[in-house]
């Protein structure tokens, strides 16, 4: 740095030169950069540095998890824009550690032979023992380095009472990481210079917040990466909340997904039927096959369906729409007969008889094994009325197209023909000719479309596992039809399916999907909200079931009650408990295979105004109709 010199009169004597300082030059110097132009240091809890408002907490020296996972600060680091962290590690020399800790261990090994082991003090030397024998094994046959680690977080706001907000929400946050944070009273300042580029840690701060780690320690705390889910085929999801990097899930990758099954749990209103139908939807767009079972609030699918030119049945005793239970629409067993000419050639009519003992079974719960013998007998004989037997040829016409199929009508007229069986004539009169006819006549629904809602929800609670096992009898059948075409079944409020007032009938055909309809290149996708009934059938068979057979999952805003339920069954950490009570609607903790990112789930405009169900969103599409 040139250094001028300039002439200084003297008032008496000579004329003197004088060497001036930098400054005095008017060039700009590092700590004119870094340095504030004005700081306020007079408050206890904040300082303010050129109008903005700081305050720094550190994370005390015993205030870590003693087991960490990896990049376990990363929810630190992608608190918000206005939450900074500061990390300090020091590598220590090996061989002074390790005779300090050698010497340390000596000592308390003496003193625990002079306390009982009932006394407090006693567990806490156990626990220093053992933490300095893990010491010294790790950095011996571990060739680990000993390093003493201080973690700095600063908050910043523009007032006051928007930093006090962000101190809490920061507090809270390191609460369910189970790490504890002391605000620096007093201390702000030198907190502030430490987080500085000076590399010059404050020693009263380094001493309260350090904490000794070794290398493996180190290198998991490494604070810059972030779980992210991003699979290239796959359809749009939302954002992440901390880095919002987009999510966009493949459920179909078997590479990277052993099953393509799903769960989306939450809260009443908080938002699952909209992720379900943003799904089925953007599926529908990828040339997936679509099917909505809805045991409730069915006409929240209708829109949608509309909007894609889908199908929507609605399985109810006032519904025009039928689904005929005694038609047969496969045309193999075989799952590979799209790559085999030689499939096998076994009675189709045969399986179709196992389905309808299902169903009459819930027609009569009380049925018993000498009533099924006499229906099976009846409706082999219905079905050879029509020409069809157990050969699979006679399925077909002269010019090779499927033949008329019975109806209940018919096999009702059947039973009624003998004397033996018009006792059980009666158990299915209602459906045949009474008051829910609707259920006996031929199909009159369009069964083809890619895009089919269910609506099953105007169902009374002893007829609705009939109307489900209607809509999974049909759902089934297509979904075995083809082992190449994608397809997914979205199963809406589970619970009224597997709960403790289902039919465990019902509920084993819904088990039954989630464990084989992988083998069929299909997906199946359940949403509940009541957590306590989907676990309560048989101690929770189903519910635990179809979780362990689920390998994505999406949970939305729970009550604190149910979260802890839902943590017990899917192993969260506190963390992600705590991020699971605090989400707001349109949240999600999203879990595919070892990835748990948390999401905002996003849509369209347009797709959002589809959607929607909220009371103010419909009020106000009202009114723009109107107008």
């Amino acid at each position: 740095m040139n250094v001028k010199k300039i002439k200084i009169p003297k008032l008496l004597g000579k004329e003197k030169e004088t060497e001036i300082p930098p400054l005095w030059t008017g060039q700009t110097t590092i700590p004119d950069i870094i340095s504030p132009s004005s700081a306020d240091l007079t408050s206890r809890d904040y300082i303010v540095v050129d109008g903005i408002y700081h305050t720094y907490l550190y994370v005390a020296g015993y205030g870590y998890k003693t087991k960490n996972e990896a990049a376990w600060l990363s929810p630190l680091v992608e608190a918000g824009d206005n939450i900074g962290i500061s990390f300090t590690f020091k590598r220590m020399q090996k061989d002074k550690i390790l005779s300090r800790i050698s010497q340390k261990t000596m000592i308390n090994r003496s003193k625990m032979r002079d306390v009982g082991d009932t006394r407090q003090d006693f567990e806490e030397l156990d626990d220093a023992i053992s933490s300095g024998m893990y010491l010294k094994e790790s950095m011996n046959r571990d060739n680990q380095d000993f390093y003493y680690m201080t973690t700095v977080i600063e908050i910043t706001g523009e007032d006051l009472d928007e930093l006090e907000e962000r101190v809490y929400d920061v507090i809270t946050l390191c609460t369910s990481m189970s790490m504890i944070v002391k605000r620096a009273d007093y201390k702000h300042e030198q907190c502030f210079l430490s987080s500085l580029p000076t590399l010059s840690l404050d020693a009263d701060i380094e001493r309260k917040a350090r904490r000794n780690i070794l290398t493996d320690s180190l290198a998991a705390s490494f604070p810059f990466s972030s779980f992210e889910i991003y699979d290239p085929n796959g359809i749009f999801i939302g954002l992440n909340k901390y880095n919002n990097s987009v999510a966009i899930l493949d459920i179909f990758d078997s590479d990277k997904y052993p099953n393509a099954n799903g769960c989306i749990l939450g809260m009443s209103g908080a938002g699952k039927s909209f992720l379900m139908q943003c799904m089925a939807l953007r599926m529908r767009m990828q040339g997936t096959q679509v099917f909505i079972i809805a045991p409730i609030k069915g006409h929240e699918f209708a829109d949608a369906c509309a909007s894609v030119g889908g199908k929507y049945i609605r399985i109810a005793p006032s519904s025009k729409d039928c689904i005929n239970i005694m038609e047969i629409r496969k045309t193999s067993l075989s799952t590979d007969y799209e790559f085999k000419k030689d499939t096998r050639d076994d009675s189709i009519l045969a399986e179709k008889l196992q389905k309808l003992m299902i169903f009459f079974s819930l027609i009569k719960s009380d049925i018993t094994q000498n009533e099924l013998n006499l229906i099976d007998s009846a409706v082999i004989r219905t079905y050879a009325s029509f020409g069809i037997t157990f050969d699979n040829k006679s399925l077909y016409t002269e010019k090779g197209k499927f033949k008329k199929m019975p109806t209940l009508r018919d096999l009702h007229a059947e039973l009624r023909s003998k004397e033996e069986t018009r006792d059980l004539a009666l158990m299915i009169e209602k459906f045949a000719v009474g008051s829910l006819s609707a259920f006996g006549g031929e199909t009159n629904v369009d069964l083809s479309n890619k895009y089919i809602v269910l609506d099953i929800s105007e169902m009374t609670d002893h007829l609705k596992p009939l109307g489900m096992f209607i809509a999974l009898d049909f759902v089934w059948d297509k979904a075995k039809e083809s082992r190449i075409q994608k397809k997914i079944i979205f199963l809406d409020e589970l619970w009224t399916l597997i709960g403790a007032s289902s039919s465990r009938l019902a509920a084993d055909y819904v088990l039954e999907i989630f464990k084989v309809i992988r083998g069929y290149g299909g997906a199946a996708f359940a949403a509940t909200q009541d957590i306590g009934d989907f676990f309560s059938l048989d101690d929770g068979k189903y519910g635990k079931g179809v979780i362990n057979n689920s390998r994505i999952k999406f949970i939305l805003q729970l009550e604190e009650d149910e979260a802890f339920a839902v943590q017990k069954y899917m192993s969260l950490s506190d963390e992600e408990t705590m991020q699971i009570i605090r989400n707001q609607r349109g949240e999600a903790l999203l879990c595919a295979n070892r990835n748990r990112v948390c999401i905002n789930i996003k849509a369209s405009p347009i797709l959002y105004d589809i959607l929607t169900t909220k009371r103010s969103d419909l009020e106000k599409r009202k009114k723009y109709e109107k107008g």
